[in-house]
């Protein structure tokens, strides 16, 4: 009757297989967690600006592009029901054809299509090269009914 319980004999006993497996699981979505939200961070870089339309509305924005023609600016939309971007054809004055401009400024049209949020994302990469490039600018546009 003189029975004792059976305490482990060392700390690292003490964790049963249960404990063990909850503690694993934990940690591993804490750091899933923490790698996501890095990868959330860095997915955005450069210059962040908001902007707000009225669907229909549309936005000329210009973006400095490099003199070397050996490199392209492009434009995305994450979300394109909710916008629309398009380069802005430039019309010279001897023949009044639109023409693309390959250097210098280049201006963008950004039109609100339906109520939403879209980021807007311009960046340059060289001619040919796959991948999405270097960021130069990003727009948080917000479209909303007139």
């Amino acid at each position: 009757m003189n029975q004792r319980p059976d305490y482990p004999a060392s700390a690292g006993e003490f964790l049963t297989r249960t404990n063990r497996v909850r503690n694993t699981l934990l940690l591993s979505a804490g750091l899933l967690g923490l790698l996501s939200a890095c990868h959330r961070e860095t997915a955005v870089k450069g210059p962040q600006q908001k902007l707000q339309l009225s669907v229909g509305d549309v936005r000329e924005v210009t973006v400095d592009a490099r003199q070397d023609t050996t490199w392209q600016l492009t434009a995305t939309s994450d979300n394109q029901e909710v916008v629309d971007v398009s380069r802005k054809p430039s019309v010279t004055a001897a023949d009044n054809e639109p023409k693309t401009q390959s250097t210098g400024p280049t201006a963008y049209l950004i039109k609100g299509v339906t109520v939403g949020t879209a980021r807007v994302v311009f960046s340059e990469k060289p001619v040919g090269e796959e991948g999405d490039g270097r960021i130069k600018r990003t727009y948080v546009v917000t479209v909303v009914n007139k």
